[in-house]
């Protein structure tokens, strides 16, 4: 009783966040929404950038706003218009770009799509940009003269892949320094981590705090491990989950080497598995790994079940804050 008390004090919270920042930047009534998502699936058992955009969504569809997603429908632009779309958005707005005919083409074929999008729904009042990685929205929004709440799943420019050298530092400022600029074209942000709101506070930006919570379709099959794991009894098997991108991939290799020293005292066994974790496979020669990949929902359940503890670690970035919270509803 006291987790789901929890539970409902936390999403009243959020709602309430939703209703503030409305208020706060100052528009009385905003009949229609254009809702910009990072392309990520909406699904019960989606990874941590889908059940954000989960999240999101569900507090959205609390306010009686009316939301229009985007569309995917592919537009066919003539080369002739994407250069020349792409060359007037860039001069326009002072972009600082390398000379490259396949970025000033993407910017073009990207800026004149929207475009067409806002003249069809002219009345889109509030822009939700949740896929900051793309920065032609603020300045689509600016001149539909929409409000912008923007909703970084991350600070994007953390999340270089190379981390080894000058040549990293010097493309991570860079990058930072664009990001800072097209967050500060927003009426409002709201970050997902203390940290990042922390650092862009730090900066003179005015960002909120809105924490991952998960969204009711997958708070339920959580509550219902939760349940499950209660009649468990405790075991020397440990797991490790997640989806193989760059900065997971570089946290798992070195909790991985962690685990192998480990293992020369201590004796205990490691499921490892998620979508691209078969390339840890040179990583895992010990036979206390169990390294199983791609599993479907049913293995995963029992993954979930049987698992002592899941280990999560994260070399870079500030992914595993959807993870975390998820595994301790889950007990």
């Amino acid at each position: 009783m006291q987790l789901l008390g929890l539970i409902k004090k936390t999403k009243e919270k959020k709602w309430f966040k939703i209703f503030l920042i409305v208020k706060r930047i100052n528009y009385r009534l905003m009949n229609k929404l254009y809702y910009k998502n990072h392309n990520f699936k909406i699904t019960a058992n989606g990874h941590g950038g889908d059940n954000r955009t989960a999240q999101i969504t569900e507090l959205v569809n609390s306010t009686e706003l009316e939301i229009i997603e985007k569309e995917n429908t592919l537009i066919a632009n003539s080369r002739l218009s994407r250069y020349s779309n792409g060359i007037k958005f860039l001069i326009t707005n002072k972009f600082k770009i390398p000379p490259s005919y396949k970025v000033i083409s993407q910017y073009g074929h990207y800026y004149k799509t929207k475009k067409d999008f806002f003249k069809k729904h002219n009345n889109i009042h509030l822009v939700l940009w949740e896929d900051t990685q793309n920065p032609i929205v603020p300045y689509l929004a600016r001149e539909q003269q929409a409000k912008l709440i923007a909703l970084p799943q991350n600070l994007e420019s953390f999340l270089v892949e190379e981390q080894s050298s000058s040549y990293y530092v010097n493309k991570l400022l860079q990058n930072f320094s664009k990001e800072i600029e097209y967050l500060t074209k927003s009426d409002a942000i709201f970050c997902i981590s203390r940290e990042e709101q922390w650092l862009l506070n730090l900066l003179g930006i005015n960002a909120d705090f809105l924490p991952y919570y998960p969204p009711s379709n997958r708070l339920s099959s959580l509550l219902q491990l939760r349940k499950l794991r209660t009649y468990q009894s405790h075991n020397k098997r440990f797991l490790i989950l997640g989806t193989c991108n760059k900065p997971t991939y570089l946290g798992m290799i070195e909790q991985i080497q962690w685990l192998n020293q480990l293992l020369q005292n201590m004796d205990f066994e490691v499921d490892i598995a998620g979508y691209g974790t078969e390339k840890l496979k040179n990583y895992c020669q010990n036979s206390k790994f169990n390294l199983l990949g791609t599993v479907d929902s049913d293995q995963l359940e029992r993954l979930l079940i049987n698992a002592k503890a899941l280990l999560i670690h994260q070399k870079a970035g500030v992914g595993a804050l959807t993870r975390i919270p998820e595994t301790i509803i889950a007990g």
